[in-house]
């Protein structure tokens, strides 16, 4: 197959997207219509999307205005702390511009229309307005906003026994503000339900960044901190919105030459750097060195974790870490998969490799978070092999060791079951790890909105007695969510201005898994584009229906990795068939104990007997667990070839009807971001019928069974 690259793919469909063409795909699904006419109206100024969420506009609603103006004029600030500084810095500056007026600082209460912030310990406001014990409660992440009368007037008094929730609480208050909520009557009490909320980034010292798609490195370029602290401050803003409170700086994927010295003490003052810039938002900076930095620093021979020598350098380097930065929050380590070294290099156990490691950091309060991620050490299946790997060893690691663990078995499909490990350690600390760049879900180019994705992982029983994944989570004393970002120094961070409500999404959820959706969406619409009900409908539609539509046109039933093997953008089945069993009479994998690989019996005993009848198993996930004949019924009463052309094809149509859609959205929003998104839309009316007659064609040519539908 002729292939040209995403970025001339973009090019291409670009130029024919800005100059008000149309995009040509087969005639089945007709053409793109030309981008639309203006609204009517001068459209609102450009913008490039770097501000994300936090654009903090002028209120549009003349009525809205004027409550808030008039419950909001002057800020008291009863704490003190970097952490309370950013706080008030950024309702100084937020609700400057949501308000159109001068917000000054008061050193006491005054009158009426204050926002109080302050900690229990050192304001008098909060100790008059709020119970100690409930506030207590809370913990020193959660926060309460309380309206109430205070001397001469009403005011709104932003409250915690700890400095970062003074930030949440403040940011909370401003997202009220944006959503056009009521704010006169607010009783309001927030704690985080996971007390690990964790951004990756697979960033390289030399600048580029694996599996990034919105630019080079907000960190490193050419082996040292990129050097600005502006980009910094923004990122750190963004991040603590949502409510991130670690940061990963450096790819976990340690093993590339400029990487594996990243614990080279020349390295220690960039490190400073990026945790002096971190630290004022809440977040704790880890990194991500090689398991075999003994040796490619330390000049050791060996790096077996029951060696007194190892165990001595990981020590000493813990401790001058610490005495650079004390709070620094420890490393993220990937080992004995896909070319990491790792302790089972040395016949030791995964929890040996990582309690090695812990104890170098737990006198400096430090954790380990070891990835679970392994494969090619074992089973030919490689969805089993975590699971052999790691369960015998629940109850042995470290407490400050947690175990990350990706959502499903097999590597961030659009479609794959829960991992069977969530349920299966209940005595280590685990964290889930979900994937916000778009590896395999359409990168850069293609809208894929995975919050409702990741809600039905959530929301997915994980033993027999119901318990959720969202509540096994939140049990554990260093639980929660690992996402792997993909913030690049592009203008718009992210490559697609669309793709970052991705990363609103991670960090709502992983501070409250139980937020709706649809609450998720809007909260990030209405900030980002405004509140124009024509803007927040279609944008509402469009993200809410993107995640299925991709799967259509990608990937049938569960069946998954029909991409190539590089950089997994396209399509390539024919390459996949030691994963998909395709042959000439059926599809999918046979993952049952009875006639397959067995997988489907690591689940608790009532959720492995689903998985292994073919007429209990979700059809969304048959193909992942059984091998069927392409003639096989499914209750729709298709066979499950003509559910594959069905579905491709009514993929790749409804991606024309999402470019149609954002058309009539000229004029509504200002034009830079407009013509951008348009011309990603084109380019995904493109990629998308790729797919289409890829995935089509093999099958048909494979199965030599012909499509019923006669398309146009």
């Amino acid at each position: 197959m002729s292939r040209i690259s995403r970025r001339g793919l973009l090019q291409t469909v670009g130029v024919v997207a800005l100059a008000g063409g149309t995009v040509g795909v087969s005639t089945s699904v007709g053409n793109a219509a030309p981008i639309g006419k203006a609204a009517a109206g001068n459209p609102p100024p450009d913008e490039d999307g770097h501000e994300l969420w936090l654009r903090y506009r002028l209120i549009s609603d003349q009525t809205l205005l004027s409550a808030y103006r008039s419950a909001v004029s002057y800020l008291v600030v009863e704490a003190a702390g970097a952490m309370v500084r950013s706080a008030a810095e950024e309702l100084t500056s937020g609700l400057r511009s949501l308000l159109g007026q001068a917000i000054r600082t008061e050193g006491s209460v005054t009158g009426p229309g204050a926002v109080v912030l302050g900690t229990l310990a050192a304001s008098p406001v909060v100790a008059r307005t709020f119970q100690s014990d409930k506030l207590k409660s809370l913990g020193d992440e959660g926060f309460a906003i309380r309206t109430t009368g205070y001397g001469p007037g009403r005011v709104t008094v932003i409250a915690s026994t700890g400095a970062a929730g003074v930030l949440y609480g403040a940011f909370a208050f401003l997202r009220l503000l944006q959503t056009g909520s009521a704010i006169d009557h607010l009783d309001i009490a927030e704690s985080p339900a996971n007390p690990v909320r964790m951004l990756d980034h697979w960033d390289n010292l030399d600048g580029s960044v694996e599996r990034g798609y919105g630019g080079q490195s907000i960190f490193w370029s050419n082996g040292t901190c990129v050097t600005t602290p502006s980009r910094h401050q923004a990122y750190a803003r963004a991040a603590a919105s949502i409510g991130i409170n670690a940061v990963c700086v450096t790819n976990v994927n340690a093993n590339r030459s400029a990487n594996k010295k990243l614990l080279d003490s020349a390295r220690d003052a960039d490190l400073v750097k990026l945790a002096d810039r971190l630290r004022p938002y809440g977040i704790r900076l880890f990194i991500s060195p090689s398991f075999a930095s003994p040796m490619t620093v330390g000049g050791l021979p060996t790096a077996d974790p029951v060696n007194h020598a190892v165990r001595a350098w990981w020590a000493k380097t813990a401790d001058r870490l610490y005495a650079a930065i004390p709070d620094f929050g420890g490393f993220l380590i990937k080992a004995d998969s896909e070319g990491e070294p790792g302790p089972v290099t040395y016949g030791r156990t995964h929890a040996q490799g990582a309690n090695m490691i812990a104890a170098a950091l737990n006198n400096h309060g430090g954790l380990v978070f070891w990835r679970a991620f392994v494969y090619g050490v074992g089973d030919p299946d490689r969805a089993k092999e975590s699971y052999e790997l790691f369960t015998p060893l629940d109850g042995s690691f470290a407490s400050n060791v947690i175990v990350q663990i990706k959502n499903g078995p097999v590597d961030f499909q659009v479609r794959e079951p829960i991992h069977p490990l969530f349920g299966a350690m209940p005595h280590t600390n685990l964290t889930c790890e979900l994937e916000i760049t778009q590896e395999y879900t359409g990168q850069s180019t293609d809208l894929c909105y995975l919050v409702p994705q990741w809600k039905t992982y959530l929301d997915t029983p994980v033993t027999d007695d119901g318990t959720r994944l969202r509540d096994l989570l939140s049990r554990y004393r260093h639980g929660g969510f690992a996402g792997v970002a993909g913030f690049g120094d592009d203008a718009d961070w992210t490559g697609h201005h669309l793709a970052a409500a991705n990363a609103y999404g991670f960090g709502r959820l992983a501070w409250d898994p139980g937020l709706d959706e649809s609450v998720i969406t809007e909260e990030w619409i209405r900030p980002t584009f405004g509140t124009d009900p024509v803007v927040v409908e279609t944008i509402t539609t469009l993200l809410r229906t993107s995640w299925p539509t991709y799967e259509d046109y990608t990937s049938p039933l569960g069946l998954g990795m029909l991409c190539n093997q590089g950089d997994h953008f396209y399509p390539e089945p024919r390459v996949r068939a030691s994963t998909t069993h395709a042959d000439a009479h059926g599809v999918g994998y046979d993952r049952t104990r009875a006639t397959g690989s067995g997988y489907s019996h690591e689940y608790a005993p009532g959720i492995a007997t689903i998985f292994e009848e073919i007429t209990t198993t979700p059809e969304n996930l048959l193909l992942f667990f059984h091998h069927v004949p392409y003639t096989y019924r499914l209750k729709s009463g298709k066979t499950v070839i003509q559910h594959i052309y069905d579905t491709h094809y009514d993929g790749a149509a409804r991606v024309v009807l999402y470019s149609q859609a954002w058309a009539r959205l000229e004029g509504h929003i200002d034009q830079r971001r407009f013509h951008e998104v348009a011309q990603k839309f084109a380019g995904q009316i493109t990629h998308s019928a790729l797919w289409r007659d890829s995935i089509v064609g093999y099958f048909n040519k494979l199965s030599g069974i012909a499509d019923t539908v006669k398309r146009r």
